[in-house]
């Protein structure tokens, strides 16, 4: 059996020993205080200390996290498509991605509640920036996924990475959720990288097309009213395209903190029903991996909660001035956000991110 030791995440008897490297680092009672706003510090850790499970962790600490920020963040977080899960059935999550921890964690929150168990999550290994950051991904089941390298040394692990999928959904009936394309959708615009999906066929290449029906993929959607992050990405983008823009150190950990940190508004998750042999086969002469891409783009896409931001930037795109979808107020507010960028083509550059969800429910 192929070993997968290198990418796969703790064990529950190597929990207590990471666990206890987050209790006595410096910065961890900050993180505490923000969970537990009220409690004794100490008290709080005495507790993680005595956790033996990945299990255990993700039902009491992670699940207070989420929780906390769900209710100091949000202004409600609603989901819809549960009813689309049998017990018992592992599957594929492949998810649009704007938040770089949230987007998976709120998806972790739900299945914990509903269903008693979480899926594994596969990031990109760019964020392991600081050892206490492993050790909090891979306490909550994620796994890495190789960003760069030579060419060969790349496919072997997108091989490898494919390879521990099957065998976590097909041998272990565990769950698995993954980003549409690599990193998130600076621009609003959410599209399925056919790379993913070829990606997911290199464990079986004699059937592709039954490789991917076996994985049970479910198309999921997660929506905010706000993004924390919309200021940086607009920078980034605009440089990006001026030809100026180079992250800078630490860059991915500032993102994940202003997520987690930052005013969301209204969030939804939506998991639509998983897809199956029909709709996965593509047509005569089609490629597989694009055509699998396109439906899950349709089946994200529709699953999108248009907020009354998303209304606001798509009127000012369109010279269009209509207040069904949204009031004075939060045309306001996001005309004040736009101004805290520099100069107009930022501001546009956040205008049509934020539009960009109704306009793919209008194509």
């Amino acid at each position: 059996m192929e070993n997968f030791d290198d990418i796969r995440p703790y064990l529950d008897t190597e929990v207590p020993a990471a666990l206890q490297r987050l209790i006595h680092d410096a910065d961890f009672p900050q993180a505490l205080r923000f969970i537990y706003p009220t409690a004794d510090i100490e008290l709080i850790k005495g507790k993680i200390a005595s956790i033996k499970s990945i299990h255990d962790l993700q039902a009491s600490l992670m699940n207070d996290a989420i929780c906390r920020i769900i209710q100091t963040t949000t202004d409600g977080f609603t989901h819809s498509g549960l009813q689309h899960l049998r017990r018992g059935v592992a599957y594929l999550f492949v998810s649009n991605h704007r938040d770089i921890t949230l987007d998976a964690f709120l998806l972790q929150h739900l299945l914990l509640e509903h269903r008693g168990d979480t899926a594994y999550i596969v990031f990109g290994n760019n964020l392991l920036e600081h050892p206490i950051i492993e050790d909090v991904f891979r306490c909550n089941k994620l796994i890495p996924m190789a960003r760069g390298g030579t060419p060969r040394a790349f496919y072997e692990s997108l091989q490898h990475l494919s390879n521990y999928i099957r065998h976590l959904i097909a041998e272990e009936r565990q769950s698995v959720w993954i980003a549409q394309k690599n990193g998130r959708a600076k621009d609003g615009v959410d599209t399925t990288a056919p790379a993913v999906i070829k990606m997911l066929t290199l464990s079986g290449k004699e059937n592709p097309l039954q490789a991917l029906v076996d994985l049970h993929i479910v198309p999921v959607s997660i929506s905010y009213e706000w993004d924390p992050c919309d200021l940086m990405k607009a920078n980034e983008l605009y440089l990006s395209r001026n030809g100026g823009y180079q992250k800078a150190r630490h860059e991915d950990t500032k993102s994940v903190v202003t997520g987690i940190i930052g005013n969301k508004g209204r969030v939804h998750l939506a998991i639509g029903r998983p897809l199956g042999h029909r709709d996965l086969q593509p047509p005569e002469g089609k490629d597989l991996a694009e055509h699998v891409a396109s439906v899950l783009d349709r089946h994200i896409q529709s699953g999108y909660k248009l907020m009354p931001t998303n209304y606001v930037a798509y009127n000012l795109l369109t010279g269009r001035e209509q207040y069904g979808h949204y009031n004075e107020r939060t045309r306001s507010h996001f005309l004040q956000r736009l101004d805290m960028l520099p100069n107009p083509d930022m501001r546009q550059i956040m205008i049509e991110t934020y539009a960009a969800p109704v306009l793919a429910n209008r194509r």
